[in-house]
This record gives C-alpha cells, sequence and structure tokens, in this order.
C-alpha cells in the first residue's frame, strides 16, 4: 500500500490505508529509547524499521531485458549504517566457510552439487586446510554464531577426505583426520550430547571401518566406540535410531574384519540384555524418573561391565556365550538380525538367524488380535527379513519360510510380509527365488480364503499377494517378475479363490496395471469368476482403454484413457 494501489482501489482509499500504516510506524519510532542507551535489540528494530517505511527509503528503477527491476534503498543515519556495515561483516566471519560445509555435506550425500565447488574438488588439501583454521578459530573461543555454523564442518570433511580422497593424503594429514573422526565418531558418549542433523557425527561412524584398517592400532578404541553407539537407541527422527549408524558401519566391517565385526556381533547380543537391566536399575534408583541419560547410563555400564567389554574388544566372546536368545526382547532380536550381512554365508550368522526366527514370527502373527507388538520393531523385521530370504542361496529359503508357513493365520502382518516381499523383489530382482517363494505360500493363502473373506484381513492378504496393495506408479503397465510362465499362478488363482470379491477386485485391477500383458487370458479369468460366483457382492469393471472409453482433457485437447471407477460411478449411479 505504501508503493502501489491496485485498479480497483481509489486514490482517497490508498491515501487513507498509506496514513494509517504510517501511523503504526510513527508510534513504533516514538517507543524508541534515546541513543545514548540503545541496546543491540533497539538497533535491529531500527534497521528493521528503516526497511519498512517509504519514506525513508530511495527507490530507483533500472530497465532490463526482462523488465524493470526496483531497489528499495533504505536511507540510514550515519550510526546505524555504521552498525549495518559491521553487522553484516560480522555475519560473513560466521559464514566464509560455507562453501567448504555444502561441499562436504553434498559429497556425503552423493549429490552431484558437489561438483560445483572446484576449489576443494580439484584441491582436497585446500579443505584440510580450511578445516585446520576452523578448529584453531573454534579453541579461541569465538562466539556462540561461529560454532553454531562451523562446529559441524571439520567431521564432516575429514569424513569426505578419508572416504573419498585418502590416497592423495599424507600420513600426517591421515592421522590428523583419524583424530579428528574419532573425536566426532565418540561425541555421543559423552554428557549433554543431542543429536543434529549434519552435526558431523553420523558422517564420522560411517568412515570407522576404513580408519579401521588404515590404522590398525585404534582398532580397540573403534571397536569400543562402535559397540557403545550400538546400545543408543534414541529415536532421531520419525522412523530412524542413533543406533542405525554403527549398524551400518558393522555391517560393512563385515568386508573388512569379519573377525572383528564378528564380535561385535555377538559382543551386541551379549552385552545389550545386560545394558537394559542397567538402565531399567538406574531408573528405579532415581525413583520414577523414567528417562535416564545415556552418558549416565554408558559410564555406569562401563565401570560394572568392564571385564565383560574386555572380552568383546578382544574377541573373546563366543556363541557359547549367549544362552537363551530365544527369550530376549524382540528389539534386541531385530537389531542382531540387522547386523547380519544379507548375503552372509557364515554358518554361525545362518544359526543366528534361525533362532531369531523362531523367536521372532510367533510374536508378531498372534491370534488374538489385541496381542501386538511394537509398530516399528516389526516394520523393521520384516523389512530385514525380506531382504535377507531374497539375498539367500535358493536351496536354503524354505529353512528361512518354514516358520511363517507353520504359523501361517489370516493376519495383518501375513498382508505385510506380502507386501515387504515384492518391495524387495523390484529392488533385488530374483525371479527364480521370488517365485519359489510364492508358490511356498500358495496353498496356505488358499485354505484361509476356503469360507470366503469373512475373517480378520483376508481381503487385504488377498490383494496383497496379487500385488495390488503396493504403490505402483500409475503409469506402470508391467513388471520385470511377472513373466508369461506366471499365468498360470494367477489362472490357478482365479479358480480356487475367485469366490472371494477381493480375488476379482485384485485381478481387475493387476490386468490394468503391471499384469497388462496377460490381459487376453485375463479376460477370461474375469469371465469365468463372474459365471461360476454370481452371487459376488462386488462389481469389478476392467478397463481396456479405446476410443470410446475415453475422454477429453481439456486443458490439453488430448484424448486419454483415464476413467476411474469412481468417474464411472458419478456418470451410472446405478452401478453403486
Amino acid at each position: 500500500y505504501q508503493i502501489f494501489r491496485s485498479e480497483e482501489i481509489g486514490e482517497e482509499e490508498a491515501e487513507k490505508r498509506q496514513k494509517e500504516l504510517w501511523n503504526i510506524l510513527d508510534d513504533y519510532y516514538s517507543q524508541l529509547p534515546d541513543k545514548d542507551k540503545e541496546t543491540e535489540e533497539d538497533k535491529i528494530w531500527k534497521l528493521f524499521l528503516a526497511r519498512m517505511d517509504r519514506r525513508k527509503m530511495n527507490i530507483t528503477t533500472e530497465r532490463t531485458d526482462d523488465g524493470i527491476v526496483i531497489q528499495f534503498n533504505p536511507d540510514l543515519e550515519p550510526e546505524l549504517k555504521e552498525y549495518s556495515e559491521k553487522s553484516l561483516a560480522k555475519s560473513s566471519e560466521f559464514t566464509k566457510f560455507t562453501s567448504l560445509k555444502l561441499w562436504a555435506s553434498y559429497k556425503i550425500k552423493n549429490d552431484e552439487k558437489y561438483k560445483e565447488y572446484k576449489q576443494y574438488e580439484e584441491n582436497p588439501k585446500q579443505a584440510l586446510e580450511e578445516v585446520k583454521t576452523i578448529i584453531n578459530e573454534l579453541k579461541k573461543n569465538k562466539s556462540h554464531e561461529f560454532h553454531l555454523f562451523n562446529h559441524s564442518i571439520p567431521g564432516e570433511v575429514c569424513s569426505v577426505l578419508i572416504k573419498n580422497h585418502i590416497d592423495e593424503l599424507l600420513k600426517k594429514e591421515k592421522e590428523f583426520c583419524k583424530d579428528v573422526i574419532l573425536e566426532f565418531a565418540s561425541l555421543s558418549l559423552r554428557t549433554n550430547y543431542q543429536y543434529q542433523i549434519s552435526d558431523g557425527v553420523e558422517s564420522a561412524i560411517s568412515v570407522l571401518p576404513i580408519l579401521f584398517k588404515e590404522f590398525p592400532e585404534k582398532r580397540e578404541a573403534i571397536k569400543t566406540i562402535l559397540l557403545l553407539t550400538l546400545f543408543d537407541s534414541h529415536h532421531i527422527g520419525m522412523y530412524a535410531e542413533f543406533t542405525d549408524f554403527p549398524t551400518r558401519a558393522v555391517k560393512e566391517l563385515f568386508s573388512i574384519s569379519f573377525e572383528y565385526a564378528q564380535s561385535l556381533l555377538l559382543g551386541y547380543l551379549y552385552l545389550k540384555p545386560k545394558y537394559e537391566t542397567l538402565r531399567e536399575k538406574i531408573r528405579q534408583k532415581n525413583k520414577g524418573v523414567y528417562q535416564v541419560g545415556e552418558y549416565e547410563l554408558i559410564a555406569a555400564f562401563i565401570k560394572e561391565y568392564e571385564t565383560d567389554l574386555e572380552k568383546v574388544v578382544n574377541n573373546e566372546i563366543t556363541y557359547e556365550h549367549l544362552g537363551e536368545i530365544e527369550k530376549l526382547d524382540l528389539y534386541i532380536l531385530k537389531r542382531v538380525f540387522q547386523l547380519i550381512p544379507e548375503n552372509t554365508d557364515n554358518e554361525l550368522h545362518k544359526k543366528i538367524a534361525k533362532r531369531i526366527l523362531k523367536a521372532f514370527v510367533p510374536k508378531i502373527l498372534p491370534d488374538d488380535r489385541e496381542d501386538r507388538i511394537d509398530y516399528e520393531v516389526k516394520h523393521d523385521f520384516l523389512q530385514k527379513y525380506t531382504y535377507f530370504v531374497l539375498n539367500s542361496p535358493q536351496d536354503e529359503v524354505n529353512d528361512y519360510l518354514k516358520p511363517f508357513i507353520d504359523n501361517f493365520n489370516a493376519s495383518e502382518t501375513i498382508a505385510e510380509l506380502f507386501e515387504k516381499f515384492i518391495y524387495a523383489e523390484d529392488i533385488l530382482n530374483t525371479y527364480d527365488k521370488f517365485w519359489l517363494i510364492w508358490e511356498s505360500f500358495k496353498e496356505k493363502v488358499f485354505e484361509i480364503c476356503e469360507k470366503g473373506e469373512g475373517y480378520w484381513y483376508i481381503d487385504k492378504i488377498i490383494k496383497s499377494y496379487l500385488f495390488v496393495t503396493v504403490f505402483w506408479k500409475e503409469d506402470t503397465k508391467g513388471w520385470h517378475s511377472l513373466k508369461s510362465a506366471d499365468k498360470k499362478f494367477f489362472k490357478e488363482v482365479s479358480q480356487k479363490i475367485g469366490h472371494c470379491p477381493s480375488t476379482l477386485y485384485a485381478l481387475a485391477k493387476l490386468l490394468n496395471g503391471i499384469g497388462s500383458s496377460y490381459i487376453d487370458d485375463g479376460i477370461i479369468w474375469i469371465s469365468d469368476i463372474i459365471e461360476k460366483n454370481k452371487d459376488l457382492a462386488t462389481i469389478a469393471v476392467l478397463h481396456t482403454g479405446g476410443t470410446i472409453a475415453s475422454k477429453v482433457d481439456y486443458k490439453t485437447g488430448a484424448v486419454t484413457a483415464k476413467f476411474t471407477a469412481e468417474d464411472l460411478l458419478e456418470m451410472f449411479p446405478e452401478l453403486g
């Protein structure tokens, strides 16, 4: 209103609004203290007011190829202008390492934008020199702002240098980076640590396996950090825990030093229950204070279980130390399962995995719908399980399926299991193993559908088993694991469980999506289902395109086949 007015606003109304705005600003001006009593906040507020008040602006215009550029230049008092310039200089001092920070951040994420920072990409040692400068300035008790903007940069940059440029570093430069990384990787083990995204800790932990290989003399320290951070299960977002960072590092360590990684897996399985028992003991001692600080717990644990920790570090914990792992908390078993590499050929891993499955599966397939376990634990387990099975040798797949086959029921978990297998297969593309799994469950699915779908979750199980609860892209008309030979599977499904309304729905949707190559046979399947099951309550519409079954998009003039079931019901209400 201070600069422009629209056509529908008259000049008198515009002037009225201007005066009202200026009266508001003048009221704020009147509340400002005398210059000799001004605080930092008062000066900042005066700058804000100057940038809002047209009366205190020097407005200029410039014609460019893109139009007219209008610049609003506040006309500041000399003292205020000097303060503004000093503030900008101070701000620039805080942010002068922003390019370095962005380079490291993009590099860690493997974002192509890191290539824009050629000064570091072509000369990584420049990044190292700037890190040294940052560390020196942080030691000089720089301001809170400088720490806020720059404290994480050394950890991020040194992690990048060790991971991506280690061959370009001299021995002393590697040593420097190693010390910085160990410092950051162990931050969570210290008092008052609170995780922040890109605080350097995740990056530092991720390269510990490389340090393990490069610096044998630091292996005990690295193992201790990994083990203790594995114990830290606090959430760092909706779907992540701090322990996810060391979990990924330990899995990578298996390819570098199997013996040491194995000792961490066994050590976690051996010590994590003791860690949680101690947590509960401290809670009771604190008389009702539920939240126990991780630093307090770790310090107490190290003191009480120093001998056991040494055994883990020295690779002295064996399978025989583990006891009855089937009785352990499901969260602990899930984490151990996640530590086992998906493509493992180690017999001890397979033995532990089978014991975990034996304990886990009956508890996530309850007969009583009220007997629920933590959703996140179940979700993580199923995701790991499906990848693990699809990565296993084909002759071992049935061994890992057995607990689910033996405990199979009409539960929501079974539907979720099928979905997880499909998502995993979409990435892994293990056609033969996938269909071995699907055939193994087939008779069980047929069995629970014998009396229709009037029981809990049978409809969802059918839809999941027939691939339609997965969120496929709208225009997906095929899938690498649906081949011509698989038509016989869908034909048998239509014959054995065609009496279930969800089967008709799922086949119709499949044929209009990822199973569109089966359309000629599919019309016969659909026809037979309708012919043999005249009492089906569900009406399924198989849409195959064509000019008549299309409609015009008047925005583009295109004619597309895009009627949905809802569109058809709107046009033909009698179908409902």
